[in-house]
């Protein structure tokens, strides 16, 4: 069907997405893929394939053939890179700390309720008297695209982006320098 969907949950070096891709280049379908990979060659491997499947279908000796009949094709690339579990347990605090666990100061009151997850700690300061809390989302997820993630956690379609927000489909809107704490909510607590 030239509109399909296709998984792949052991996406390897790409075969699926480059097939699905010239599956629709040469009939004009819209077909869609979903590849999943845990191994660390995304970036390496499969995008870089992508990309050059995307550019040219004639390739010889690494170069691609221009001409000729040769095409290259709109593509758009979406991925989530995950944490693992046993990433945040491996950063998890749990060691003997001195003072008891509600010493009633503010960094206790911290460690409690993030779980003494340091990574945590680092990106998540409770302001007490302004009654919010603060989450410095770039020390919590390097590189973080806060638009596309407040898209997938409400789960509304993005109309337009700034430089300060995020206009979604319904008319709602989202500030991308300082995002609401029950926006952001859902990437803290799990």
């Amino acid at each position: 069907m030239p509109d399909n969907l296709v998984l792949d949950f052991f996406a390897g070096s790409g075969t699926t997405a480059h097939a699905v891709m010239n599956l629709n280049r040469a009939d004009g379908g819209s077909r869609k893929y979903i590849l999943v990979e845990m191994g660390e060659h995304f970036n390496t491997v499969i995008l870089p394939r992508v990309k050059k499947v995307a550019f040219s279908d004639k390739w010889k000796g690494g170069q691609a053939v221009l001409g000729n009949g040769s095409q290259g094709m709109s593509h758009f690339v979406k991925y989530f890179d995950l944490e693992q579990y046993e990433d945040t347990l491996r950063r998890a605090d749990y060691g003997n700390h001195a003072a008891p666990l509600f010493a009633n100061t503010l960094e206790d009151l911290a460690r409690y309720v993030f779980l003494r997850d340091l990574k945590l700690l680092d990106a998540v300061r409770l302001d007490l008297e302004g009654n919010q809390v603060v989450v410095a989302l770039d020390k919590l997820y390097p590189g973080i695209d806060l638009a596309e993630t407040l898209s997938c956690l409400t789960g509304k379609w993005i109309k337009r982006i700034t430089a300060d927000a995020v206009e979604f489909a319904d008319g709602s809107t989202a500030d991308l320098a300082a995002p609401r704490w029950d926006d952001v909510k859902p990437l803290i607590w799990w």
